[in-house]
């Protein structure tokens, strides 16, 4: 027909000619391709196959020749994959590639070692899968009869434990998921059986400490046991008994050795550590209301007073935070009514008799005490003013000091101080105060009084700060000592006093002394710096008796000045320098000279003959268990030069300096 068209002139243009044209292409394509993947498949020339296969699949052709060779090709390509599949899910140990793979190769009908070898690895994985799985199955069961308040027994554990030979014996990895957290569960229960046994002896002994150690082991666990809520009665009526008992106790400060001090902290630091966490936020506690039940009976706004249970409110509440019995939810409110018009969100007249009036509440009313410090708290939760908070912290600082909680109350009033603690500005200093005095409260007891209306004044004019005293040498005398904004220096010095033992009649003529000290950021600006006596040398500054230690904290912080406190003598007249009958009066005294004539110059030495003397005194009292040094050498070592009045220590070379003293 082109042939004919051609003969007759049709131009190739013509649109049936091009036609014409494409179809023949077509058809020889079609011919050609199919021809060739017969020829192929014939020869089993993969390569061949695939071209042909492309220019196919390009060209949009089929035929029996497509359709034989795809056949082959595709079964090639499955193979390939079915074996990578096989390999991969092999060295991985993965049971799900393998079945997967395995399912292919007997569709395609493959054979041999590898797929053997396949077979093999998969029924080991299947029996070690069945063997985790018995440890999960063995584990969640083991999981749901701890959580029985009866508690478990050690044959409860045996499943888990069996399940966990077989799966050892069945090589399962032990660093698999199920394995490790099989072992763990063993763990805990084991810990748990030991718990409960100490729980049942606790109960028999009768004993307080032993009760509280065993209910904190407990409630760090997280149980939930039934011999647990015996012993928490039984340990709030022993403590109960324990504070009443402290209470009535006349308790001189007893010194501590080392050892029980140190004891005592680490115990101080063990009940920190348990209360930080979260679980003892005041707003978990067991004993407080429902937000249902506090707000039952309220018509108006009832989601709102539900919501803002335990948050700051200038409102009074209209029943107890706490479940309390009928006489002490009236005491309850009268407290948070009294805590309204101290803090100030509520006006009232005569402030701290309230706050005096809430301080005794809480001393003669043991149960009311938990109370009185939610309320506190609930105050000082999102308050929105800044005086009241200040109000709401010097409250907490004198309930801390007047009364503890019961036992089940410490954690979550530890908690809410401590993360107050990592605040700034005032609160932390409040904070920092308050558990203080908290930790010794609860050592201690009940303080047994309750401050006088002028005590609590004092809070308007200073706040109560931690203060530590050193000596001269840098001997740290008292650490934190809480110090009410009523304890002026005089109290203070008795304190000092009464902790040195002193016993010379001249102890009268010791003092304290504030001492600026560099700042530990040397980046930090300070606001004196432009002032013309920027650059002269600061001594220290003797208080007078009737100061207060919180007016030159609040000072210094102003000035943004490090400082320190130190207690050294006062004052020193011809007639009192005798030697003294107390030895620690003789130390204070020896110090103090040493540090006035050679560690800072403050008195200068005028005599070669007093220096070497002086050098030599210091010298033999610095180094009592090793020695005066017997030769220049031996002085040298011991870097001489310190033990010179500063005035001399640059009068001589290092050469003569040595060997003068010793001749």
């Amino acid at each position: 027909a082109l042939r004919a068209a051609a003969a007759a002139g049709v131009a190739d243009s013509h649109d049936d000619v091009a036609a014409a044209k494409l179809a023949r292409e077509a058809a020889l394509n079609h011919e050609r391709i199919n021809a060739g993947l017969r020829e192929a498949v014939l020869k089993d020339d993969r390569a061949a196959m695939k071209a042909l296969l492309a220019d196919a699949d390009r060209l949009g052709i089929a035929g029996d020749g497509v359709q034989q060779a795809r056949v082959i090709v595709d079964r090639e390509r499955m193979v390939s994959e079915t074996l990578d599949a096989l390999r991969g899910g092999a060295k991985a140990r993965d049971l799900a590639r393998l079945n997967g793979a395995l399912e292919s190769a007997i569709a395609l009908g493959l054979s041999g070692p590898e797929v053997q070898s396949a077979h093999a690895l998969r029924d080991e994985l299947t029996v070690q899968e069945n063997a985790k799985g018995s440890v999960t199955a063995a584990m969640r069961t083991m999981e749901l009869k701890a959580q029985s308040p009866a508690g478990i027994v050690a044959n409860d554990i045996a499943p888990l434990s069996k399940a966990l030979q077989a799966a050892r014996a069945q090589n399962v990895p032990q660093d698999s998921p199920e394995i490790a957290a099989g072992r763990e569960v063993v763990a805990m229960m084991e810990r748990q059986l030991r718990v409960q046994d100490e729980l049942a002896a606790a109960l028999r002994s009768n004993d307080r400490a032993a009760l509280k150690a065993a209910l904190d082991s407990a409630e760090d666990m997280e149980l939930q046991l039934a011999t647990q809520d015996q012993v928490k009665q039984l340990l709030k009526e022993l403590d109960a008994e324990y504070r009443a008992a402290q209470e009535e106790e006349d308790l001189d400060a007893v010194p501590l050795d080392e050892a029980e001090a140190e004891r005592l902290k680490q115990e101080r630091l063990e009940r920190q550590r348990r209360a930080a966490n979260p679980k003892f936020n005041f707003r978990n506690f067991a004993g407080l209301r429902s937000a249902d039940d506090f707000a039952r009976g309220v018509v108006l706004n009832k989601k709102k007073v539900k919501e803002g249970m335990l948050k700051w409110q200038n409102t009074l509440i209209a029943k107890s935070l706490l479940e309390l019995d009928g006489g002490m939810q009236k005491l309850a409110v009268q407290v948070h009514k009294a805590l309204l018009g101290y803090m100030g969100d509520k006006t009232m007249s005569f402030p701290a008799t309230l706050a005096q009036d809430i301080l005794q509440k809480g001393l003669e009313h043991i149960t009311l005490r938990n109370e009185i410090y939610c309320e506190v708290m609930k105050q000082l939760s999102s308050n929105p003013k800044p005086e009241s908070i200040a109000k709401g912290w010097q409250m907490m600082c004198m309930c801390v000091s007047t009364f503890p909680p019961t036992i089940d109350f410490e954690n979550y009033l530890l908690n809410f101080i401590l993360k107050k603690v990592e605040s700034r500005g005032a609160v932390k200093n409040y904070a920092k105060y308050c558990l203080r005095a908290l930790e010794g409260m609860l050592t201690s007891g009940a303080s047994g009084f309750v401050p006088s209306v002028e005590e609590i004044q004092a809070y308007k004019e200073r706040p109560p700060i931690l203060a530590t005293v050193e000596l001269v040498d840098g001997m740290v005398l008292t650490e934190d000592l809480p110090v009410t904004p009523d304890l002026n220096v005089q109290k203070v010095l008795e304190i000092c006093t009464h902790f040195l033992d002193l016993s010379d009649p001249r102890a009268d003529t010791m003092g304290i002394f504030v001492y600026d000290i560099e700042n530990d950021d040397p980046t930090a600006e300070d606001p004196f710096a432009n002032m013309p006596y920027a650059d002269l040398p600061r001594t220290p500054r003797p208080l007078r008796n009737e100061d207060y230690l919180g007016d030159v904290l609040v000072q210094k912080a102003r000035q943004r000045r490090n400082f320190k406190f130190v207690y050294k003598r006062k004052i020193a007249l011809p007639q009192q320098a005798g030697p003294s009958a107390d030895p620690m009066y003789n130390r204070l005294i020896y110090l103090q000279a040493e540090d006035d004539l050679i560690s800072t110059g403050n008195l200068l030495v005028e005599s070669e003959q007093q220096v070497a003397e002086l050098a030599a005194l210091s010298i033999a009292v610095a180094m009592p268990d090793e020695g005066f040094p017997g030769s220049v050498p031996a002085l040298v070592n011991i870097d001489v030069p310190e033990f010179i009045p500063p005035n001399w220590r640059h009068t001589k070379s290092s050469e003569v300096r040595g060997p003068e003293p010793i001749a």
